[in-house]
């Protein structure tokens, strides 16, 4: 008997041995160049208004370029105080320095070094006074750089001269809003804040709004528990309205009683009145942080949880194993081997803080593979280790073997994460040779992984007119230079093989988009460009094709006497409209679709939505490959150590004529029309920016009335000329043209209350320039008499409106602005 029993004890041990040498083998222990990421180790920065920490600003590791970074803006009052909060985390603050450039970053305007910092215990505080005459209502770039450990570690804001305008009251009000959301006996009091819109609809709470029941902005039966407080953030301000954001991260329990995180993204926009903050917008997101713990797994595949419905993902052929990301953390599960793998986060899983949950940065991913290896491209903020603070883009293999991330290559660019995502969300793909492909800067880029160089393989590329595939391994887009100029390039990034597709004379291309690997593009006679009499230019394309990489054509669309415009193309949809011509312009007749029936690969994935009564909507992977069991081993992958080597991009930032419409919180679109881009913020509530970081225009920051000295507007404005050459030749000192053509008058008078004349068309050959206005009239100079009347408001829009609402007017130079 005690044979026996020895016996069993010895297998026992053996048994654990091998549990514990696959485990070590598994999860990487530090005993080669495998690790976790180190520590964050940045300093955050804050602004104190009036009581309340607003504008949490993360350290960069290098200097970035002003006229690109926009995180925050900080109003400056008159009193040109600022009081600045420094939350060391244990790090030794050494000193405390700013400068005040130019909203483009071209002119210093201040720099000063704090000499002494005050402590209150837990954060360092720097109070500042600004010395600089700042004109009123003009964002300026301010760095803020401390020296931490004997290395510079960069701060961004953005600060505007403004009176007035209840930051302190803003961001408190924020504060109070989500707290007391999460407060059931105190809620009560956010009712009259909102306007809700019952449809019956499932609660979703990645989708909340103002529109959305009481109930649902009070979280309904979740029972929140703030777990890392959010500090607001604000986007925008006037002396009208705000425009705030804050992120926070919330707990709950579920069934069993095992904790769920939540990361929470809140916007708010806001109008001061009568001692009383007014609720215009509201928008929630709730996210859930993958955890297999919380997860529920199933024979057919995994609830992610409440998220939304955009799930990054990717599988092998097979199906076998898929990849898939959620809130910033790349996950891979494969159902037969019952095995669910952490492959990366930022996030530390015990003790973490702001710094390493921050999600400011986007994955790729690229490939995967039988045995589960991984190839992905991140982008964004690095929270933490190595490349701690830089923006930028790394290159990762994850080995599913070893069960560790390997670093290829990383990429540092000076732009903060909301214009990069506009240009590597487009492309960036890397091949099986290592090769890795970016769109950037205008410029399409091949970088050698291996031999860390790179080399330009096209130059002047128009973002709108560039198209890439679903998986990235396409793309096409519009020649604008050399022999082959007005042509269409594609190119297979597996292979390098190019192709260029030519048209015909007198007629013209143009890039739609792709059905999977095949191309859409559209064929024009030139004869099909319209251009109205204010040089506004309107195109009918007369036949769509969809074309394979071979040449062959899939399918050609074409209906006589009708041509085709909004094209918008999907995975499986292609959407337009059918137009006709009408004098110097295209009137839609009707909508149509394609659909693409042939699906070129099998779908092993989809996305379902489910409902439960605590959570509301929950996203689920459906797999094809059948689970083995709904309770899968859980690994988490660690990190090699990384080269120290960085690839350098010569990325020129080409200096063009873009307006910036900033929205909701972030960067909402870019824009080379103006009058588009005023259009488009006037919808979604937001302002407009250009290139030097000037406002063009912001919703409802208009006086109520104002009237402008004629004697100081430039004579070629007062003469009322609509031709757009002579005003730029006249005004090339002065500012910038800008065609405001197809906005409503309501809008254009926002340049009027800017201190910016207004031309306006008001017959064949005849134009006023709007000078003034007030509740009831306009006030108009007639360039013919020479004179200023008033004319009422609605005779003004039907006016304009009658003669196609053309507007015309100049933003000043920034040279102009700081003299």
């Amino acid at each position: 008997m005690k044979q026996v029993i020895a016996r069993i004890l010895i297998l026992f041990c053996i048994f654990l041995a091998g549990v514990s040498g696959t485990a070590l083998l598994l999860n990487g222990t530090a005993t080669d160049d495998r690790s976790d990421f180190n520590e964050a180790t940045f300093p955050e920065v804050m602004v104190d208004l009036d009581g309340t920490l607003a504008n949490r600003m993360y350290g960069y590791a290098q200097p970035m370029q002003a006229d690109f970074t926009r995180d925050s803006v900080t109003p400056l009052d008159t009193s040109k105080k600022l009081t600045f909060v420094v939350n060391p985390y244990g790090a030794e603050v050494q000193s405390f320095s700013y400068e005040i450039r130019t909203s483009d970053g071209s002119k210093v305007l201040e720099n000063k070094k704090i000499k002494a910092l005050e402590s209150d215990g837990q954060n360092l505080r720097a109070s500042v006074e600004i010395g600089s005459d700042l004109r009123m209502n003009q964002e300026y770039s301010m760095q803020i750089t401390l020296v931490t450990g004997g290395r510079e570690i960069y701060y961004y804001t953005r600060i505007v001269a403004r009176a007035q305008v209840h930051a302190g009251e803003y961001v408190a009000f924020v504060k109070y809003f989500y707290e007391t959301s999460m407060d059931k006996n105190a809620a009560d009091d956010l009712a009259s804040y909102l306007e809700p819109d019952t449809t019956g609809v499932a609660t979703n709470y990645s989708n909340i709004s103002i529109n959305s029941t009481l109930g649902e902005v009070s979280w309904g039966t979740l029972k929140p528990q703030i777990y890392k407080e959010g500090i607001p953030v604000i986007k925008d301000i006037n002396e009208t309205t705000a425009s705030i954001s804050i992120d926070y991260q919330f707990t709950s329990q579920n069934e069993n009683e095992i904790t769920e995180v939540y990361d929470v993204e809140e916007f708010y926009r806001m109008r001061y009145m009568d001692s009383r903050i007014r609720l215009l917008d509201f928008q929630r997101s709730a996210n859930q942080i993958f955890d297999p713990e919380t997860a529920v797994f199933s024979e057919d595949g995994v609830i992610l949880g409440v998220r939304n419905k955009d799930v990054e993902y990717l599988s092998n052929d097979s199906g076998t194993v898929v990849a898939f990301t959620q809130q910033g953390d790349l996950w891979s599960y494969a159902p037969g081997s019952s095995k669910v793998n952490r492959v990366f986060s930022f996030r530390k899983l015990e003790d973490g803080d702001f710094r390493d949950s921050r999600n400011q940065h986007n994955i790729k991913i690229v490939r995967v593979s039988d045995e589960g290896d991984i190839d992905f491209v991140l982008y964004g903020y690095m929270n933490r280790g190595v490349h701690e603070g830089y923006e930028g883009l790394v290159v990762y293999h994850f080995n599913s073997d070893k069960n560790v991330v390997e670093e290829k290559a990383f990429i540092p660019i000076s732009e903060s994460y909301e214009f990069l995502k506009r240009d590597l969300g487009k492309l960036s793909y890397v091949n099986e040779q290592n090769e890795l492909f970016l769109l950037f800067a205008q410029n399409l880029y091949k970088v050698d992984i291996e031999g860390n160089s790179y080399e330009i393989l096209e130059e002047g590329i128009k973002y709108d007119n560039f198209v890439a595939s679903d998986n990235n391994d396409h793309a096409a887009w519009l020649v604008t230079e050399g022999d082959s100029k007005g042509c269409i390039r594609e190119i297979d990034f597996d292979t390098k093989k190019t192709r260029t597709i030519t048209c015909e004379e007198g007629q013209r291309l143009r890039t739609a988009g792709f059905i999977n690997e095949d191309l859409v593009y559209g064929i024009l006679q030139k004869s099909d460009i319209l251009t109205d009499s204010n040089g506004h230019r309107s195109e009918g394309i007369q036949t769509l094709r969809i074309e394979d990489f071979d040449g062959n054509v899939k399918k050609e669309y074409y209906r006589d006497g009708l041509y085709i415009t909004n094209i918008s193309v999907g995975n499986t949809l292609i959407e337009f409209e059918l137009s006709a011509k009408s004098g110097d312009t295209y009137t839609v007749q009707k909508k149509d679709t394609i659909m693409n029936n042939g699906k070129a690969t099998a779908n092993n994935v989809k996305i379902e939505l489910i409902s439960a009564s605590r959570t509301g909507v929950r996203v689920k992977l459906v797999l094809s490959e059948t689970a083995q069991t709904e309770n899968p081993l859980a690994f988490y992958a660690k990190i090699s150590n990384t080269k120290e080597e960085f690839i350098n991009l010569d990325k020129q930032i080409p200096q063009e004529s873009t307006y910036y419409v900033y929205a909701r919180g972030g960067l909402d679109s870019t824009w080379t029309d103006p009058a588009k881009a005023v259009q488009r913020a006037d919808e979604q509530g937001g302002v407009v920016l250009n290139r030097a970081q000037q406002y063009v225009w912001e919703r409802g920051n208009k006086k109520t009335k104002i009237q402008l000295d004629t004697m100081e507007i430039p004579d070629i404005v007062l003469e009322g000329t609509l031709d757009k050459k002579i005003l730029k030749k006249k005004l090339r000192k002065t500012g910038t043209v800008i065609d405001l053509s197809g906005c409503s008058l309501d809008s254009v008078l926002y340049e009027v209350s800017a201190q910016r004349p207004v031309i306006a068309k008001t017959g064949d050959n005849t134009s006023v320039v709007i000078v003034g206005y007030d509740e009831y009239n306009t006030y108009l100079y007639d360039p013919v008499k020479k004179e200023t009347y008033p004319y009422g408001m609605n005779d003004s829009t039907d006016l304009f409106q009658k003669a196609g609402n053309i507007f015309i007017t100049y933003i000043e130079a920034v040279q102009a602005v700081q003299e």
